[in-house]
């Protein structure tokens, strides 16, 4: 960052374990930004928040921090289906946007989000930090280089803990492991395979239909040059793999643990052998403050833009679609 930039001044919305754990000490700990509000489910959350990372301001209400001129970003992290209603807010206000997937709930929600950010000139980006990480951003190369050459399957597995469920975690239209870590993947995807889904179908358990949030997902789609991908994302199963596959036509790209290890391998096979490249694990929340910062000042890092997260609210619409009929469903492009 130039010298001549002003550090990023942030307001965090939504004050739960991934802000509390995460992405506030990220923007402590960057000298491109400062934590100068935040706004809690009570004035007690909010207060107790600002006292343990010594924020100035803790609000009572949206309004009144969109008001606050020391304002100048939000870090949405709201119940999911408060997004849409923050993000216009946001944008009407003037202030730039770091939203938390899922970014919308239904498409149309997220086209009116993305128009409103681009009329009024800021940015807006989507929290989908594992894209940051080194051995992903490394198997974006690798497949954009042609090694692979054309891609025929992508499956990518990921799981996390099954924590109890409270407040609006229990409501099913909102929740689950979809939402949860099955967004995350069929963002990267599309993001390392640079293509985009056309057909999906899938199913949950429990099953969505009968209204409760799902702890297993699994997703089968299509990509746009034919390429097969599975997507699998569960809070049941104790020592998940965790990792990435890309099969190719000349060679196949796979992955150690992308989670819970501690380094990253990618090993790429083909007819004359395998090779190795190690990654220490990257601080994507880190990571995430510091290519945003970068977007503010007039950069474009690797995180999601609008365009690309209505594309994701689409798919994912798509999938809840395949689930309630119990159909192969096509994506809208």
């Amino acid at each position: 960052m130039s010298s001549k930039q002003s550090p990023v001044h942030w307001a965090i919305v939504g004050l739960g374990w991934v802000a509390s754990d995460y992405v506030a000490p990220g923007i402590i700990k960057s000298p491109g930004s400062e934590l100068v509000a935040c706004l809690g489910s009570s004035p007690e959350k909010s207060r107790a928040f600002a006292d343990k990372f010594g924020v100035a301001h803790a609000h009572r209400d949206l309004d009144e921090l969109l008001a606050n001129p020391e304002v100048d970003a939000l870090y949405i992290a709201l119940p999911n289906a408060m997004h849409h209603a923050a993000v216009l807010k946001a944008a009407r206000a003037g202030k730039h946007i770091l939203c938390e997937k899922p970014f919308a709930m239904k498409t149309a929600h997220a086209r009116e989000m993305v128009e409103a950010c681009r009329d009024t000139g800021v940015v807006l980006r989507i929290a989908h930090q594992i894209r940051l990480d080194a051995a992903i951003v490394r198997a974006r190369e690798i497949v954009q280089s042609g090694r692979l050459g054309r891609l025929v399957e992508i499956s990518l597995e990921r799981a996390s803990g099954l924590g109890s469920r409270a407040s609006w975690r229990q409501d099913f239209e909102q929740s689950g492991v979809m939402y949860d870590v099955g967004v995350h993947l069929l963002d990267l995807i599309q993001y390392v395979s640079g293509q985009r889904f056309v057909e999906v179908a899938a199913f949950t358990h429990p099953d969505r239909r009968k209204k409760l949030p799902d702890d297993t997902m699994t997703v089968l789609g299509r990509l746009e040059g034919d390429c097969h991908a599975l997507a699998k994302a569960t809070r049941e199963v104790a020592s998940a793999e965790n990792n990435l596959l890309i099969e190719g036509e000349k060679a196949t790209l796979i992955t150690s643990a992308l989670r819970f290890a501690k380094e990253h391998v990618i090993t790429i096979r083909d007819a004359s052998g395998s090779s190795e490249e190690r990654f220490p694990v990257s601080p994507a929340y880190d990571l995430q403050v510091q290519a945003f910062e970068n977007d503010v000042h007039g950069g474009r890092s690797l995180l999601p833009d609008g365009e690309d997260s209505l594309y994701i609210v689409a798919v994912t619409n798509a999938v809840l679609q395949s689930i309630g009929e119990r159909r192969i469903v096509s994506v809208p492009i």
